[in-house]
């Protein structure tokens, strides 16, 4: 009996040694299993949304330039407005473009009416007028000058000559307006469609907005605007 005691005392210590080797080598396997464990979904940084380049905004030297470039010495910037020009995208060709006042300069108003300018007189509010029709500028007129962007400097370039010049179309309180902004501002009215940024501003007492459309510049009213109707033609029809 006493031996038996002795006996099982004697294999308590190993007993004891092997039940701390079977813990351990389970909280071994434990471990390596949550190191094998696949990681948890981490999104990826989301990728820098790229911008377009901005461009600064317009100075008077520059604006000078530009109105030297398509006009030479016959015309100068208006300084009776202030601000006397504008930015904005007015012909929809994602390029930015000048709108700029100007008058005759002293003594070449002969030049500003020669025979083959290097720009296009027009008067927004006869848009459907015949380009034939006769027009010149007065001594007295301040015009509004469009130049287009060309190129990567857009109207700073010097190749940037394509340019309306515009009769009566210089009023108060101007400011650009986007397409986006002009369509929400009028939502349920009968609209043109512009092909790019628009001119708010108020003629003649008259608020309105000049507009490109159609290879020209155009004046909408929102009191008097009616839009074009299509007529269909049929041959022999009575």
């Amino acid at each position: 009996m006493f031996f038996c005691r002795d006996r099982v005392r004697s294999l308590l210590p190993l007993v004891l040694v092997v039940s701390i080797c079977l813990v351990t080598c389970s909280c071994s396997k434990s471990n390596n299993a949550i190191l094998e464990t696949a990681p948890a979904y981490q999104p990826s940084p989301t990728a820098p949304q790229l911008q377009m380049q901005t461009v600064g905004q317009a100075k008077l030297s520059e604006a000078q330039e530009a109105v030297r470039r398509v006009f030479k010495d016959s015309a100068v910037i208006d300084s009776a407005l202030n601000p006397s020009f504008f930015t904005g995208d007015f012909n929809g060709d994602a390029s930015q473009d000048l709108a700029v006042v100007v008058k005759p300069a002293q003594g070449k108003l002969a030049e500003m009416n020669e025979e083959y300018p290097a720009w296009l007189l027009r008067d927004p509010f006869f848009a459907e007028r015949s380009e034939k029709t006769t027009m010149s500028v007065e001594e007295r007129d301040v015009l509004l000058a469009i130049i287009h962007g060309y190129g990567e400097n857009d109207w700073r370039d010097s190749q940037a000559t394509q340019t309306f010049l515009l009769k009566n179309s210089v009023g108060n309180n101007i400011t650009v307006q986007s397409t986006k902004d002009f369509l929400n501002a009028h939502s349920g009215r009968k609209l043109p469609r512009p092909e790019g940024d628009l001119i708010s501003e108020t003629v003649r007492g008259t608020s309105g907005y000049l507009y490109y459309a159609s290879s020209n510049y155009a004046w909408y009213d929102p009191k008097t605007f009616k839009p074009k109707s299509t007529v269909s033609m049929v041959h022999g029809a009575r």
